[in-house]
């Protein structure tokens, strides 16, 4: 299975968001995430086609919001 791989440095449960750069031909998924033990997140991109993504990551720690956003190629 295909995946990004994040390690963290504290536990993280939240909210992935893959928006493909054609909006028009793909959809956007969204579905909730939690870490590992190890602290570690794998964000399942099987089911991304060919193309430009980006994923936006939100979660909650320690009563703090905290957001990422990265672009990847399949």
């Amino acid at each position: 299975m295909k995946t990004l791989q994040f390690n963290f440095d504290h536990p993280v449960k939240g909210n992935a968001c893959l928006v493909p750069a054609d909006c028009e031909r793909q959809k956007t998924m969204r579905f909730t995430v939690q870490s590992e033990v190890d602290n570690s997140l794998n964000i399942p991109v099987g089911e991304c086609k060919a193309g430009q993504w980006t994923l936006i990551l939100d979660w909650q720690y320690e009563g703090r919001l905290f957001s990422h956003r990265e672009k990847f190629t399949i």
